[in-house]
């Protein structure tokens, strides 16, 4: 069986798009219905969850584009 990527840089790529899909329902759901339910801490909580997702995305997207261009990621 032939490996299409080393299990690491899978690894990078699988977590970008989880964390990516969950950043995405914390914004679209969890901090809207937390405002709906008039829960202020928890959508403080929601948001600041989204940001340090989002800065764990932009780890991963550079990683991966660094290792793209070093001819790495594979």
């Amino acid at each position: 069986m032939i490996d299409l990527l080393a299990n690491c840089n899978y690894d990078k790529a699988k977590l970008l798009y989880k964390i990516a899909k969950l950043a995405s329902f914390v914004e679209k759901h969890a901090i809207k219905d937390a405002e709906k339910d008039n829960h202020p801490l928890c959508a403080e909580e929601y948001r600041e969850l989204k940001q340090d997702l989002e800065r764990h995305m932009e780890k991963l997207r550079l990683a991966i584009e660094g290792l793209s261009r070093e001819g790495k990621f594979g």
